[in-house]
């Protein structure tokens, strides 16, 4: 088990978690989603035409109440959105499941030391055993990797392809035990984003460069793909990356 491993599992493993962290705060925040904007700025802008065109005795001062009530519903459909979404995320921060990703995709820049975020592809299980399996998910991941790049005319593999293959797609969807041709074990292919800042050396792959560079290796050469410690609610969609815990004593979790 990595030095980051066992420090996130012993912070962050047990439930109920607290949320005592900064990071978990703005994490917990809840979307306040699309709709709600897209009335707010359409009833602003409602408004503000109608009373220029009001100035100008070109439309009644009238339509600028639709403007109003346009304004006023997408605040409070957002405010609402938001709460409910809060709601969600952090029941899913406090309860549920931390588990190991291995990242199938990612972007360039993430590979660098630096602050920016970015969209990962990520092969996680739930089933207890083997949340923590880095080999065993590995080993799966290029299973699903390999019957993906396969022709199959299959429609429930099309979102887990959509993964892989745009970059704007975003997700989480269970891999048919089929595919990962493991029946016993809940396999989960997922969209998310990785934090650097939230990272071993602030890039993918740093863990194992601190790992390689302690035992003498080279690490440039080819290595593992990534992973990241995440908490998850597949029923909901929520895929996070866990705040990186201060370098001090871990134990080993019990």
């Amino acid at each position: 088990m990595s030095r980051a491993l066992a420090r996130a599992r012993h912070r962050f493993e047990a439930t109920p978690r607290e949320l005592d962290d900064e990071v978990f705060d703005r994490i917990a925040r809840g979307d306040r989603g699309c709709l709600g904007d897209v009335l707010s700025g359409l009833g602003a802008l409602v408004l503000v035409t109608t009373m220029i065109l009001g100035a100008l005795d070109m439309l009644g001062f009238g339509w600028a109440y639709v403007g109003l009530a346009l304004w006023i519903g997408g605040f409070v459909l957002g405010t609402y959105s938001q709460a409910r979404s809060g709601r969600e995320r952090k029941a899913a921060l406090t309860a549920g499941p931390l588990v190991l990703g291995t990242v199938l995709r990612d972007e360039p820049h993430l590979r660098r030391p630096g602050q920016q975020a970015g969209r990962v592809v990520v092969l996680f299980s739930t089933t207890p055993e083997r949340r923590f399996d880095r080999e065993w998910l590995e080993a799966r991941a290029a299973t699903v990797e390999r019957g993906l790049n396969e022709p199959a005319d299959d429609p429930t593999l099309e979102p887990l392809r959509s993964l892989l293959a745009d970059r704007d797609q975003f997700g989480c969807h269970l891999v048919p035990p089929a595919l990962t041709r493991e029946a016993e074990s809940e396999v989960w292919l997922a969209a998310a984003i990785a934090h650097p800042d939230r990272l071993e050396g602030d890039y993918l792959g740093g863990e194992d460069d601190f790992v390689a560079g302690r035992e003498g290796l080279e690490i440039d050469a080819p290595t593992r793909p990534p992973a990241l410690v995440l908490v998850v609610d597949p029923s909901s969609g929520f895929v996070e990356q866990v705040p990186r815990v201060p370098v001090g004593p871990a134990r080993k979790p019990d």
